[in-house]
């Protein structure tokens, strides 16, 4: 059979001396130790290579689809489940990954029902426990998924996976000192995972709790004053908590320590809407990088939204002639030539957008207003036309895999 697991995933994996054939057995170790630690990125690249070297693995298909989950990162799950199926699908790994495939879909009940018959096959498995308290967290079924992870734990004690999950559980009911309690043995156990103040921080934040939230975040810089994401999320909450003397303290703070760190900070100023500061290490980042597209795209984004148009459009332009293939690009530029006026321009960069993914809904609404502008509103009523009828065929499709029959248990 061929192998459908060739080809690097990430920049990283391309540097990782390859392994025997005889070493299989010990990615999918190293796998599960990252997985654990919630590292699913390269996890997922260790559970990928373990697959070149061992297609017919079925326990490294349910993982990688894991991960790949986790990540919404649809196409390898696709993939890795197509190939379970191919290999054996009456097999309690396949059901599993196939589950996984459900939980992706969003169709609860049927991931549980396949992964819990895995579990009846597989009753030592720990990877369906953790799997199974996946389900019931994006299913918000809090009783089970506590259930769930605590019988993982009885398997490993000292899970960090399984922890952080229960932290989380106990969190979301309100039961904070549980929730940090759980936290801190996760941490003992892996010191280099999140700090138990700062996630307790975030629970804060999340629930609209800012104050716990700055005094936990505060705990965290404190214990750990190069961790980064504690100094931003410190000075979010300084900011909305009105203590402006503290959070310029903190800003000048962020930039002494981090200020020569673009590829790092420039995510953080993003998330937290600090566009001057954004637009400023984008731009550093394409200085060192100009053919990187992704930096490209990030600071035309940027520079939109401060209203710096021009600049969004040029950059965009130089963008799309580095992917002249990239349909998310050229809606990009579509956008901004609509923005500034140049309608027809706008309506080409569209046009193409769609030609390469006819599932590209703004730049649908991008052309339809653009050919509005132009007086040619038959040909915009036929646009949003068309995005209404791949929109209810994409529908029909979702709503196929949510509910079809079941490939694990197909005859054919």
């Amino acid at each position: 059979m061929e192998k459908p697991f060739s080809g690097e995933t990430r920049s990283a994996r391309r540097t990782r001396p390859r392994p025997s054939i005889a070493t299989a057995s010990g990615l999918i170790e190293r796998g599960l130790a990252e997985f654990y630690r919630e590292n699913e990125e390269d996890a997922l690249d260790l559970f990928l290579e373990a697959l070149e070297l061992a297609p017919d693995n079925l326990q490294a298909h349910y993982l990688a689809a894991l991960c790949a989950h986790v990540l919404t990162r649809e196409q390898p799950l696709e993939q890795v489940c197509e190939h379970a199926l191919a290999v054996n699908r009456r097999h309690p790994w396949t059901r599993a990954c196939e589950g996984v495939r459900y939980l992706y879909l969003a169709n609860f009940s049927r991931a549980e029902e396949l992964m819990e018959a895995a579990r009846r096959e597989l009753p030592d498995a720990l990877e369906l426990e953790i799997g199974l308290g996946i389900v019931h967290e994006y299913s918000g079924e809090r009783e089970k998924g506590i259930a769930a992870y605590r019988r993982a734990l009885e398997r490993d004690p000292d899970n960090v996976r399984a922890l952080v999950a229960l932290g989380g559980f106990f969190a979301m009911e309100g039961e904070y000192e549980g929730a940090l309690q759980h936290y801190r043995r996760a941490h003992a156990v892996a010191p280099d995972i999140e700090h138990p103040h700062q996630k307790l921080g975030r629970d804060y934040y999340y629930e609209g709790m800012i104050e716990q939230a700055a005094s936990e975040f505060a705990r965290a810089v404190n214990a750990e004053p190069d961790e980064m994401a504690g100094h931003f999320y410190l000075l979010d909450c300084l900011r909305r908590l009105g203590r402006s003397d503290d959070a310029i303290d903190l800003y000048r703070e962020i930039l002494d320590r981090f200020g020569e760190h673009p590829e790092l900070t420039s995510g953080f100023f993003e998330h937290f809407n600090m566009r001057i500061e954004a637009i400023a290490a984008l731009e550093q980042m394409a200085r060192e990088d100009p053919d990187d597209t992704e930096t490209l795209a990030r600071l035309s984004r940027a520079y939109r939204e401060a209203g710096r148009l021009d600049e969004a459009a040029r950059t965009a332009r130089r963008l799309v002639r580095l992917a002249p293939e990239d349909a998310d690009a050229l809606s990009l530029l579509g956008d901004l030539h609509l923005r500034r006026g140049h309608y027809r321009l706008a309506a080409g960069a569209c046009r193409r957008a769609i030609r390469l993914n006819v599932n590209a809904p703004y730049a649908y609404i991008t052309l339809a207003d653009a050919l509005l502008f132009l007086g040619r509103q038959d040909e915009s009523w036929q646009v949003i036309t068309e995005m209404e009828r791949v929109r209810h065929e994409a529908w029909q499709n979702y709503q196929a895999r949510f509910s079809g029959q079941d490939r694990a248990d197909a005859d054919n």
